[in-house]
């Protein structure tokens, strides 16, 4: 929960990134999906999913990083697409940062 204290580090239309440093060698994911943005447990669960599954193909570029992913919007169910290359970016632009030491990681 520290995470979200330092504000987000990455926002566009389906989701919100929060990261802080965490002194590990590897990086963690969090996932908030609440009910207000997806009343569907189904829409919510892929939601989840489609996170999970960028975050594992990257997870190599986010060493000592604890991320938290929040959903400010529920893809639609074709615009899977779309969201995946969304969150990509997200956790790329969060990569290249956390090797820069970029200041928002480091409060």
């Amino acid at each position: 929960m520290e995470a979200l204290a330092t504000g987000p580090a990455g926002r566009r239309r389906y989701f919100t990134l929060f990261a802080r440093p965490n002194g590990l060698s590897s990086a963690r994911i969090g996932i908030i999906a609440s009910k207000r943005v997806a009343p569907r447990a189904v829409d919510r669960n892929r939601a989840k999913r489609l996170v999970r599954e960028v975050f594992r193909k990257l997870r190599h570029r986010l060493e000592g990083v604890d991320v938290v992913v929040e959903l400010r919007r529920c893809p639609a169910q074709g615009f899977n697409v779309e969201a995946g290359a969304e969150i990509t970016k997200l956790l790329e632009e969060l990569g290249t940062r956390s090797r820069g030491q970029d200041s928002k990681l480091s409060r």
